[in-house]
């Protein structure tokens, strides 16, 4: 069965199941490197029943997890998978938006399949698609900045106008993402005026510390036109997307050394972020909305294998920059060891110093700042990788039994009720902007004193300040 819509560009028909689903909906359209605009008028109806191309990126199997394989990708991609309970009413907003380095992912993943989460809490959902990698975050003349970030916003925008026809709310619109998703969202939050296109945050598992400054995307850009043999956007804009990929993976390759593993990444650049997520904390610049900010218990576990073996000295050569940019100040060589001390060894050290800290220190500064703020960890065990990065994705949206998800982290009845108070507490955030779930209630908030801090696993608990003793040592406190 089918149902059918009315929004400013015509009349889309989507399909009418347990949900009502709009897939591959076009809320903007864009030649590459060039800023979003308005999708023309159409007549007549426009099917939305299936998913549009994802972003261009590398297409692998080898993912570390089970799920993040998209189909297809090109560059018509900025489009929203949305579902929804009625189109009658004014139900608050959920909009997911998907991780993957800032390189890989796409919102028509069955993982990310938010049916469930639109039925059983009276919401309505939004999955988006936007820009990635070089298409995404070239810093170059004549290539607007942060191109991803400003589809993000005109897909912010675009919702804000267009959703009461699905039966949402425009002023009740919680923006949630996960890694480079939730990255995202938090450099969204230095955006001035951001807080006119949502008004409440889930940010987990992002890293926002790991901001380039304007001298890095400089690098970036640099290595992209070396690989492609040319001084042009022009000429990277005549390429087929495979090669341009080919560009893509040929800069990654020279940039591991210099920038890191994720270059095409979020910059300061003056204009559409003036300001590093973190420090626009620190000043107290963050927008003012409610945000709820977690990780897993053991992140870089998922990459323990690709964590090169180092002498101390050259592991606190490598940390310090990034305890530098989740602090704002330089730590000495004493402090960094400390914190490596604490941490036990690199990898645990890595997701301190990308992960744990700067979570902690932004949840920190918004609650001082007298925004309402909670923060979670999370804790279920999946075999082998424990409570590891994007273990916590089908936790989300009660899709363990997609894509083998309930195998990869032995999903029992525990798993399914886990996952299943998780979505109750996101749809109590959506509705009232406080997490709420049994069997603890309305989630106790973030203050920078005690730290109070739900633990999400086989059974859900408060803790207060865990792994402190790590971040004092991180941040060279008694």
């Amino acid at each position: 069965m089918t149902v059918e819509v009315t929004i400013s560009g015509g009349v889309l028909r989507g399909l009418d199941g347990d949900v009502l689903a709009f897939r591959g909906v076009p809320y903007a359209t864009a030649e590459r490197f060039e800023a979003a605009q308005i999708v023309p008028a159409w007549d007549g109806v426009r099917p939305a029943v299936e998913p549009s191309p994802a972003p261009v990126q590398v297409i692998s199997d080898d993912a570390p997890v089970p799920g993040m394989t998209v189909d297809a990708v090109g560059d018509d991609c900025l489009t929203a998978e949305i579902r929804t309970p009625s189109l009658d009413g004014s139900r608050p907003v959920l909009v997911w938006i998907p991780g993957g380095a800032y390189k890989t992912g796409g919102n028509a993943l069955a993982t990310y399949d938010m049916s469930r989460l639109a039925a059983e809490g009276d919401l309505l959902t939004v999955a988006l698609n936007y820009r990635l990698g070089i298409c995404g975050f070239l810093a170059a003349d004549g290539v607007p900045s942060n191109l991803g970030l400003r589809d993000l916003i005109t897909a912010l925008a675009w919702i804000r106008h267009e959703i009461g026809a699905f039966g949402g709310d425009p002023d009740r619109v919680v923006v949630m993402g996960e890694s480079a998703g939730a990255g995202a969202i938090a450099h969204l939050l230095a955006v001035p005026g951001i807080d006119q296109l949502f008004s409440g945050a889930i940010i987990a598992s992002g890293a926002p510390g790991a901001t380039l400054t304007a001298d890095a995307a400089s690098t970036v850009a640099g290595a992209v036109f070396a690989a492609a043999n040319s001084e042009s956007t022009d000429e990277l804009r005549s390429l087929s997307v495979d090669e341009l990929l080919d560009v893509q993976t040929a800069a990654d390759a020279e940039l591991l050394a210099t920038v890191g593993m994720m270059p095409f990444h979020p910059w300061v650049d003056g204009d559409v972020l003036p300001l590093a997520p973190l420090e626009a904390a620190r000043r107290g610049q963050l927008a003012e909305v409610p945000i709820v900010i977690g990780t897993t218990n053991q992140e870089m576990e998922l990459f323990r294998d690709a964590v090169p073996e180092l002498p101390a000295e050259f592991a606190a050569a490598w940390l310090g920059p990034k305890v530098a940019a989740a602090t704002g100040t330089e730590p000495s060589e004493e402090q960094v060891r400390a914190g490596l001390g604490a941490a036990g060894d690199l990898v645990e050290a890595i997701a301190d110093t990308d992960l744990h800290l700067p979570a902690v220190l932004l949840a920190d500064a918004h609650a001082l700042a007298g925004n309402r703020t909670w923060r979670y960890r999370f804790d279920w065990q999946a075999p082998t990788i424990g409570a590891a990065h994007a273990v916590d994705l089908p936790f989300h949206f009660g899709t363990l039994d997609v894509d083998g998800w309930r195998d990869f982290v032995a999903g029992d009845e525990a798993a399914d009720r886990l996952s299943a108070r998780m979505r109750a507490a996101w749809a109590a955030f959506c509705h009232t902007r406080e997490p709420t779930c049994d069997p603890l209630g309305r989630w106790p908030r973030h203050n920078a004193t005690d730290r109070p801090t739900v633990r999400l696993g086989a059974e859900i608990t408060v803790d207060h300040d865990p792994d402190g003793d790590r971040r004092r040592a991180w941040l060279g406190e008694d």
